[in-house]
């Protein structure tokens, strides 16, 4: 029988604000919340502290059942997740641009994503970059859309953590400062001072946009590690993901309805693709993640799926307030 699974990061809230959105919820996102009354949830602890990654990632990391070395976080599998390739024995490394500042909590930083990183303007950093890598343990050696991959002289070894992860911390507190990092941190010092008046950010500073003004290295794992998953990627809705990262609550409540306009045309499709004039019996499975966890709804197959499930509710609260 075939299934249906969606996956919606940044969708469960933390605690300290669970039950006003859970009030919110139920008054502007009816299908969610019908949704979540008539589903099985299964909870998943992941724990970023022990990841490296966030739950998102630690839920992708899982579906390729990573089987870590000694002292590997489930981080290090991101890399090749993200960038699959050939010589699948050796570590994969991924340098991912970003953007570094201050705040009045601390130093930050921004994302690839979030700083809208063009494909053009990682390829003209990357040229600039080359030599400047040069003179370094650090090799570059590729440049991909997921971001430039790095040979690591032998022995590195780095405590992984995803730039998405670092993108929601004080950088005082995950910047590595043993001795052992002296010629990663020197890398990224050269590249601030090389691209401080690079073309590319000459251009940003005239659209107001963010620097690109350093980069994250993340990984280690190697691709025979992984192991393939036997079903397909399920439907991301991304939309919630910054807002619930940078803690701007009111814009994630705002999301809502775009959220559900998605889920809404995804089920109408894939119901209507499945049932072919016939009762409907897909089983649909919503994916939610958090702060330090993830949720997995299941609906079981049902004639009424269409009718969004009417049945037995379940107590919701329970399970989003956690």
């Amino acid at each position: 029988m075939s299934s249906m699974e969606l996956i919606i990061p940044g969708a469960l809230p933390p605690l300290s604000v669970a039950g006003e959105t859970a009030v919110h919820l139920e008054k502007t996102a009816t299908l969610l919340r019908r949704l979540f009354e008539y589903a099985t949830p299964h909870i998943h602890p992941a724990d970023p502290d022990q990841t490296g990654c966030t739950p998102y990632e630690a839920w992708l990391v899982q579906r390729y059942h990573f089987a870590p070395m000694p002292d590997q976080a489930p981080c290090a599998a991101l890399a090749p997740i993200l960038v699959p390739v050939a010589q699948n024995t050796e570590p994969v490394w991924l340098f991912q641009l970003a953007h570094f500042g201050l705040s009045n909590s601390g130093a930050h930083m921004l994302t690839a994503s979030d700083i809208a990183v063009t494909e053009q303007e990682s390829v003209a950093l990357y040229e600039s970059a080359a030599d400047i890598f040069t003179d370094t343990p650090f090799t570059l050696t590729g440049h991909t859309r997921q971001g430039w991959t790095v040979a690591v002289p032998d022995g590195f070894s780095l405590p992984s953590r995803s730039p998405t992860l670092i993108a929601s911390a004080d950088l005082a507190h995950v910047w590595p400062q043993e001795d052992a990092f002296k010629p990663l941190r020197r890398l990224l010092s050269e590249l601030q001072i090389a691209w401080h008046h690079h073309p590319v950010n000459e251009a940003r500073r005239d659209r107001k946009m963010p620097l690109i003004n350093g980069g994250w290295l993340f990984g280690g794992a190697a691709a025979a590690q992984l192991t393939a998953p036997s079903t397909a990627m399920p439907i991301v809705i991304p939309d919630l993901e910054a807002a619930h990262r940078q803690r701007q609550w009111g814009h994630w409540l705002a999301l809502l309805p775009a959220v559900e306009q998605t889920l809404t045309r995804e089920l109408a499709t894939a119901l209507k693709t499945h049932s072919g004039g016939n009762p409907v019996t897909m089983p649909v499975s919503l994916i939610l993640t958090g702060d330090d966890r993830w949720v997995t709804l299941t609906l079981e197959p049902t004639p009424a799926l269409l009718k969004w499930l009417p049945g037995q509710r379940k107590q919701w609260k329970q399970w989003w307030s956690q």
